[in-house]
């Protein structure tokens, strides 16, 4: 009996071990190698998922399976640890010999002898291929949009990491990239079309985008309507501006929504990379310049230079100065006098923001005209100024002067904002006047860029409210003349860049003549700004604008020394 159960405790010995030897054919992955890597022994298994025959893999190394996918300090590590006698565990991309890519969780044990000496090396392995695979269509879900499926802020971070890291790798010259823009126009599409037209929009937009661009340059929507573009293989075949200008105009194309046709435009800001920055300092100068090109109006582009960065240091400055001087009560109004020319009388006066700074004395629009690009501040602003209209009529009725036709420059915020004229209306009843004593001035680039629409809707309604409307810097830069024709302008008030050099130049005084002309040719008043001294008003006066304004017949003043103006302009500066 006993000898029997011997035997059969045998059998079942030799089961098991059959047992496990196949189990660990077909599933583990095994190869031994000697002390310098040459393998010795591969297992089917091995044989099977590399399709390398047993006498091909035999002495071989492990190199004949090297996908590339692993860079040298990868191996450097794996061979440190296995040479210094140590096990080594980790994942491995192999390349088949039909040039496929399998995975590999990878456990190496070093073989030494009763000496201490290594003689060899194990490697036992599990195919992961799947797992692997999952993990990186996991990954990619994760840093893609699904609304256009552009990379999202998640992979774009993750690319723009890895293209600042190839930028500084030694000997790199090829040029690289960032640029970031969103779009103008298109919160006015999902308000008017909705969320719907806004989603076709985007995808259109990066289908273009992704036509623009080298495959293999990173592009992605950052959230909302912002997208941005990492550049390399681009640039080799254009330039960095060029790629700009064939962005804008792609951007520009028009959009067909089902039954309606749309467009939008682009604020677009760029920056090279050299490798030097970091990527939030990257990130942070492409927002720079982006940001510039839409204060400039919108449709623009914009190279970021470390001017930039000094004008936004500046400007971050001057609007922190602000808040604390808007608290403190430090801005004031002036007014400067402008004369007719028919009466010689003073029958206007424009209300012009000056600063008592404590450190840099009282400081004339222009040179916080930042302040009035700040929503916040441009919001908080509007009510003190109107305050201290309210103060200065008031004071002005008491000594028997009641006010002239006011004139106030309107920012770009006034302008879109919605509540804007509901403020200025109540203000005018609390005042007693009526709003044709108000002139509301508003500059040609007010009228272009984001939310320009807005703005000419807002500008029409102040206008049928009874408000007399002004085109202010009245040949500076282009204007559009179909604006001239179609916006409810009453004046138009001609920059002192027209003026600064008809003095002996005739042709200057030409084109000061053509302005005039063009703007009574539409019916509206001219005011002729910037006139500095006798010359230059004598000149002016024969071409018969409307009106004068500028130092050589009165600087801003404050609300009392208005109270001492003659009722004729003699000629001499008031």
């Amino acid at each position: 009996m006993a000898l029997q159960h011997d035997d059969r405790l045998r059998a079942l010995t030799h089961q098991d071990a059959d047992f496990w030897a196949d189990l660990v054919d077909n599933v583990l992955i095994v190869a031994i190698t000697d002390s310098e890597g040459v393998i010795t022994y591969v297992n089917d298994r091995f044989c099977e998922i590399s399709q390398y025959s047993r006498e091909e893999l035999v002495g071989s190394t492990h190199r004949i399976v090297n996908s590339g996918h692993h860079d040298a300090d990868f191996f450097r590590d794996l061979y440190r640890t296995i040479k210094a006698g140590q096990l080594w565990r980790g994942n491995i991309c192999n390349r088949a010999k039909d040039g496929s890519l399998y995975w590999v969780a990878t456990t190496i044990i070093p073989k030494i002898d009763r000496q201490g000496t290594i003689t060899g090396y194990v490697a036992s392995r599990f195919e992961i291929t799947e797992l692997m695979n999952t993990r990186d269509r996991l990954c990619e879900l994760a840093e893609t949009d699904t609304l256009t499926g552009l990379l999202n802020r998640g992979g774009f971070n993750t690319a723009l990491a890895d293209e600042i890291a190839r930028c500084r790798e030694p000997g790199m010259t090829a040029q690289s990239a960032l640029a970031m823009f969103d779009l103008d126009g298109f919160k006015q599409i999902n308000d008017v079309h909705g969320h719907h037209a806004g989603d076709i929009v985007l995808r259109a937009i990066a289908s273009r985008l992704i036509e623009l661009t080298h495959p293999d340059d990173p592009v992605s929507r950052l959230g909302g309507d912002e997208f941005a573009v990492i550049l390399h293989r681009t640039l080799e075949d254009v330039s960095l501006e060029r790629y700009m200008d064939r962005l804008q105009a792609i951007l520009e194309r028009p959009i067909d929504i089902e039954t309606v046709t749309v467009s939008v435009a682009g604020s677009i800001g760029a920056v090279l990379l050299d490798g030097t920055d970091t990527m939030e300092d990257v990130q942070k100068n492409a927002d720079m310049a982006m940001y510039a090109a839409k204060r400039a109006g919108g449709k623009q582009s914009q190279m970021f230079t470390k001017n930039l960065r000094e004008r936004a240091q500046a400007r971050v400055s001057i609007l922190s100065e602000a808040r604390c001087g808007v608290e403190r009560n430090q801005f004031e109004v002036y007014y400067q006098p402008i004369v007719n020319c028919n009466t010689m009388e003073v029958d206007q006066i424009e209300a012009l923001l000056r600063w008592q700074h404590p450190e840099r004395g009282l400081l004339a629009a222009e040179d916080f005209s930042d302040v009035f690009t700040d929503a916040g501040l441009a919001q908080a602003m509007g009510p003190r100024m109107i305050e201290a209209f309210r103060r200065d009529v008031c004071m002005w009725n008491e000594k028997g002067q009641p006010p002239r036709q006011l004139a106030i420059n309107l920012s770009r915020m006034d302008l879109i904002r919605d509540d804007y004229q509901r403020e200025l209306e109540e203000s005018l009843r609390r005042f007693n006047m009526s709003p044709d004593s108000f002139v509301l001035e508003v500059t040609e680039a007010m009228l272009h860029g984001r939310r320009a629409e807005q703005g000419i809707r807002n500008l029409r309604e102040l206008a049928r409210a009874g408000f007399r409307i002004a085109l202010d810097n009245f040949g500076k830069g282009i204007t559009v003349l179909n604006h001239l024709r179609e916006l409810p302008f009453s004046q138009v008030k001609i920059d002192q860049s027209m003026v600064a050099n008809i003095v002996g130049n005739p042709d200057a005084c030409m084109v000061l003549s053509s302005l005039i002309d063009m703007g009574q040719g539409f019916n509206m008043e001219v005011t002729v700004e910037g006139v500095e001294n006798r010359e230059q008003f004598e000149l002016v006066k024969a071409l018969k604008p409307e009106r004068i304004q500028g130092f050589f017949v009165s600087s801003a003043l404050s609300s009392l020394d208005i109270l001492k103006l003659p009722e004729r302009f003699e000629g001499v500066t008031l």
